[in-house]
């Protein structure tokens, strides 16, 4: 915790600082305000207004001697401007630490969605979606709760608790000793709840994880769910997790709700105990002393001082203990070593003669494994050589590895050469080339076509914000998108709406197609990105994208129409290439290949 605050800005460090000084101010005037609200009690019992009176704090210091009336008119001015004082002090604490707090919210969230843009695919499914989402949300929102919480309740209570038993001390040092008796029970309390809930809050988090994951399943899977009448088994499944949720939730709570009650109860027998021990030297005397009263009264006072920090160090502890929880969790994906696949000062694609018609892909000797101690490939020997201009097909079972070889041709997967083999573009080695180069010149397109909420140019405008209007109009085109889009009367002004919700699967995928097309890429891959399209119109925008556009086309698909008029076309299973030839050559030679298209002719 103390490593997050460390990482805060300068300013905001400032601002908590500020904070913590003005909370310093706000205990120290508390802490002095009872022993001048006490002299009231000795004014009021006062003789006659004659009479000479000294206006004493904690029984020992005289801040002024005079008239009952006058001493009458100058406690009240300091009472009022000390409570003014207070006032103030609490007031600008609670709003310059929570300007801290929220800027501090912001400082992590932006860390760490800078952090998850950094990750690759690899590392995202290592930490997991959903946790990440909660970690960005919920996580840093206990982390505020946290600052908040720290710089009120933990800088509050050992001030209160400190300074209370010195002025205990001060004001009565006889009775000050019942101090030590209740304070051991209280802290016995304390420690017996930490005990019970510190596990509680480790788990509660994980259980919240869970919660995000099928929530997050439900919403991306609404249409599959509605399909199969799924609802009741899903919510079965969402029940449960939120069941659990609520069980240790409420274990938590109730330990906590436990704990008030007996601080507040020993506060009032302590109170019982000194008045019935100092009634009978009080009352029994024919003279009582005045002054031991109100010592009583401002005793009593701090003993509810001293409790008042111990509840808040409770409270403290309550947030303290969750707020642990969350920010390892933060700082697992803060100093997460992600797989660092940015390359910036690598090995340039330049333009030649040439790879004027496309760039050349080749794989040599190529195995990979998505995690090191796995006991299975998920690509084994994966030798193809693709010249400029060319067009490959891939098509095999679903798991076979086709979106696998795709990411790792744009570098989204790490592999070594020594150990893995070579991926070569341009006859350059992929993870050596720039970045920026590589993605500049290889543009692929995704089954699942993600639009942002925006128009249907903004969304082009992604892949090249000075695109003009000839440019977005040939990429609508040739993409087939230009069917539907002409049809609105905005046309690539329309809205499209958050996930694209007001198009349908055809269309989105038409219009990713479109936004990789408007920047001319060498390599062109299509991943199963036109399985929404029928056979028509899916030759239509292969033949668009052959005839006017110089670029080596990959196309991963399911289907066999759209790949059969590739110069070469691989068959893979279970990670291996079983097939390679071109349709007719695959018809006659490979099984699978003869069986699937078959299968797919009959439908």
């Amino acid at each position: 915790m103390w490593k997050m605050f460390k990482m805060l800005p300068k300013k905001i460090k400032f601002f908590f600082f500020v904070g913590i000084f003005l909370i310093l101010l706000n205990v120290i005037i508390s802490l002095i305000l009872p022993g001048f609200i006490s002299q009231y009690v000795v004014l009021a019992v006062s003789s006659s207004d004659e009479q000479s009176v000294s206006l004493k704090v904690f029984n020992k210091f005289i801040v002024a001697t005079g008239t009952r009336s006058e001493m009458l008119t100058e406690l009240t001015i300091i009472s009022v401007i000390l409570i003014l004082l207070a006032f103030l002090t609490s007031f600008l604490s609670i709003v310059i630490t929570t300007w801290g707090g929220e800027r501090s919210s912001e400082f992590f969230r932006n860390k760490i969605f800078n952090k998850i843009q950094h990750l690759s695919l690899h590392d995202i499914n290592k930490v997991t979606p959903e946790s990440l989402i909660t970690r960005i949300s919920n996580d840093v929102a206990i982390y505020w709760e946290l600052l908040i919480s720290a710089t009120n309740a933990l800088i509050r209570a050992p001030l209160l608790i400190v300074g209370g038993i010195i002025f205990t001390i001060i004001t009565d040092p006889k009775l000050s000793l019942s101090i030590f008796l209740y304070l051991p029970i209280l802290i016995i309390v304390l420690i017996v709840m930490i005990k019970i809930n510190n596990p509680l809050l480790v788990k509660n988090q994980i259980t919240i994880d869970k919660i995000t994951k099928e929530v997050e399943e439900n919403i991306l899977g609404a249409r599959l769910i509605k399909t199969f009448n799924l609802k009741e088994k899903q919510m079965d499944k969402f029940t449960k997790q939120n069941n659990k949720w609520l069980k240790f939730q409420t274990k938590i709570n109730n330990v906590f709700a436990i704990g008030h009650p007996v601080f507040f109860a020993l506060i009032n027998l302590v109170a019982v105990a000194i008045y019935a021990l100092t009634a009978n030297t009080l009352f029994n005397s024919t003279n009582p002393d005045v002054q031991e009263l109100a010592n009583i009264n401002v005793f009593l006072e701090y003993i509810f001082t001293i409790s008042l920090g111990i509840v808040l160090f409770s409270t403290f502890l309550f947030v303290f203990f969750r707020a642990r929880v969350s920010c390892e969790r933060i700082n697992e994906v803060l100093d997460f070593k992600n797989q660092d696949l940015k390359v910036e000062n690598g090995l340039s694609i330049e333009s030649t003669v040439e790879n004027q018609s496309g760039l050349s892909v080749q794989f040599k000797n190529f195995n990979y494994k998505y995690f090191n101690d796995s006991e299975e490939y998920a690509l084994y020997d994966i030798n193809i050589d693709l010249k400029s201009g060319e067009t490959l097909g891939i098509i095999g079972p679903t798991g076979s590895g086709k979106s696998s070889l795709a990411n790792l041709l744009i570098n989204n997967y790490k592999y070594d050469t020594k150990m893995n083999g070579h991926i070569l573009v341009d006859n350059k080695e992929v993870n050596r080339i720039n970045t920026t180069d590589l993605h500049k010149n290889i543009g692929i397109v995704y089954q699942d076509a993600l639009l942002y909420s925006g128009t249907i140019k903004s969304n082009l405008l992604f892949a090249k914000l000075d695109a003009t209007e000839e440019e977005i109009n040939k990429a609508l085109y040739n993409s087939c998108a230009i069917d539907f889009v002409q049809t609105f009367e905005d046309r690539s002004e329309h809205i499209v709406e958050q996930r694209a919700k007001n198009l349908s699967g055809g269309q989105k995928q038409r219009l990713s197609i479109a936004r990789t097309l408007i920047n001319d890429p060498k390599i062109l891959i299509l991943d199963d990105s036109t399985s929404a399209l029928d056979n028509i119109t899916t030759k239509k925008l292969l033949n668009n994208i052959k005839e006017n556009y110089n670029c080596t086309t990959i196309i991963i698909s399911q289907k066999i129409s759209s790949i059969k008029h590739a110069d070469q076309i691989i068959v893979l299973e279970k990670g291996r290439i079983t097939g390679r030839g071109t349709h007719e050559e695959l018809i006659k030679n490979n099984e699978w290949y003869k069986n699937t298209f078959t299968n797919q002719l009959e439908q």
